[in-house]
């Protein structure tokens, strides 16, 4: 594959060749399809999300899925949002599926989009999270073939959807939702993971609804930013979607025959309040399905016109690498995430690797017409990016959409890394990452997205060298 290489100084970017936006399509109307597949563990399984799980599930409380949704514009390619059950996913995942889809149906690099809902509750997948990946072999033979079965289901579901394009109409509302707090409380013995009524959120409930030629609601996209950690306690060994999962299940019942798919915003430094047991994640999910309601109750505003999108990635810069001498101390830590982590680099140098200076972060924006973009980012993005995006485009009605394409690590921004504490650097441990990242980062990220935005915004961009 060839890289084309754009410098806005300084903000190095990344271009797929397809990547540009979607050619325009004058008033063509809108296609959509949906489809979606079951995904929940036929046996026990180690759950994601949480280090102190040291056994399997016992218990399926709620039906896992993935769901696409595929737009396109008169004869243009499409896009597919992919709505998933799951913690997160990693780029070595994702590369057989996208293998088998890139190319295909009009699919180009960028335009395939895994959104994990970051439920705490679902099976752990090869490749993700792997130095939180403790387990007995028989386990990690039945998280294999589960990842096995999943790839499949994420390749079969993308195909379904792209075969269920039909005429469709548009129409987009936001709500609010107040259960999320943020989680970095600001104490004298330094950042530590509590509660903070006042720092940052963004309580935003976003809401596509998508209807056939004959008026009939086909699908509901919605979406909030928010951690789906509301199970603990009784429930912790659960198989469950979270809240958002619970709010999906309500919607499709009171719109039988529709798809309702949940889109994980930029919330990484947010926890729902209370949590705590299932019924706390039920009750979110009653709060985030009745503001749903509300905006489709009300009158929306259509949307139409070329779908576009532009995709690119951004080299995060991390502090220096640690020396051998750093990883061989850690590989004799007595905290075993930090020695797996050191055992990770230490078997890359020896077959004569070398360490990261910057992590990879996939970005992209799509719009739908002038009506409505969506600025997509990898990663668990904490909560800044996304009000940052919105005051600095405050004329555009966007939609920011976290732990999209692949979750490599959390994306904080400046102000979070100067405060320290978890999404700052000891996150990284878990991500088998040498950090934490170098403040630049913001700066890199606004600029990427905002070039993103900027190409999406134009339906007939000037073609750019190969």
């Amino acid at each position: 594959m060839r890289l084309a290489v754009f410098v806005l100084a300084p903000v190095l970017l990344f271009q797929f060749p397809g990547s540009m936006p979607c050619p325009a399509a004058g008033d063509a109307p809108i296609h959509a399809g949906l489809a979606v597949r079951d995904i929940t563990p036929e046996e026990p399984m180690f759950l994601a999300g949480y280090a102190a799980r040291r056994k399997p599930s016992n218990a399926v409380d709620q039906r896992l899925k993935v769901q696409a949704l595929a737009l396109r514009s008169g004869n243009g390619d499409p896009f597919v949002f992919i709505a998933l059950d799951n913690c997160e996913v990693s780029r070595k995942f994702m590369a057989p599926v996208e293998a088998r889809l890139i190319g295909r149906h009009g699919l180009r690099p960028g335009s395939l989009m895994v959104v994990s809902s970051h439920t705490h509750s679902a099976p752990i997948i090869e490749d993700a999270l792997e130095v939180m990946a403790i387990m007995p072999e028989k386990d990690r033979e039945i998280m294999r073939q589960y990842s096995g079965r999943l790839r499949e289901a994420l390749v079969a579901v993308t195909e379904a959807a792209l075969q269920d394009l039909q005429p469709a109409r548009l129409a987009f509302g936001q709500g609010q939702a107040t259960f999320a707090i943020n989680r970095r409380a600001r104490l004298p013995e330094g950042t530590q993971t509590a509660a903070d009524p006042a720092a940052p959120v963004d309580w935003d409930v976003p809401v596509l609804r998508i209807t056939g030629t004959n008026g009939t609601v086909r699908g509901i996209l919605f979406g909030y930013a928010c951690h789906g950690t509301s199970i603990q306690g009784e429930g912790f060994f659960t198989v469950s979607g979270d809240y958002m999962a619970y709010a999906r299940e309500q919607l499709e019942a009171l719109y039988p025959g529709a798809t309702a798919l949940y889109m994980t915003g930029m919330g990484a430094d947010s926890n729902p309040a209370p949590r705590g047991s299932l019924l706390d994640a039920k009750r979110h999910g009653v709060e985030l399905a009745a503001a749903v309601i509300e905006v489709l109750n009300r009158p929306m505003r259509e949307v139409g016109g070329d779908v576009r999108f532009a995709f690119a990635e951004a080299p995060l810069p991390l502090q220096p690498p640690p020396d051998r001498a750093r990883l061989e101390a850690d590989g004799r830590n007595e905290d075993q995430f930090i020695r797996r982590r050191a055992e990770k680099f230490l078997r890359l140098l020896d077959a004569g690797g070398a360490m990261p200076e910057a992590v990879p972060l996939p970005m992209s924006a799509v719009a739908i017409g002038d009506g409505l973009t969506f600025l997509n980012m990898a990663g668990e993005v904490v909560v800044d990016y996304a009000l940052h995006f919105k005051r600095a485009h405050a004329g555009r009605t966007l939609w920011t959409i976290g732990y999209a394409y692949e979750v490599p690590c959390y994306i904080p921004s400046a102000r979070v890394l100067g405060e320290g504490g978890y999404e700052a650097d000891s996150s990284m441990i878990y991500y088998g990452v040498y950090g934490p990242l170098r403040p630049e980062l913001e700066p890199l990220i606004h600029k990427t997205m905002d070039n993103l935005l900027n190409r999406v915004s134009h339906p007939n961009p000037q073609s750019t060298p190969p």
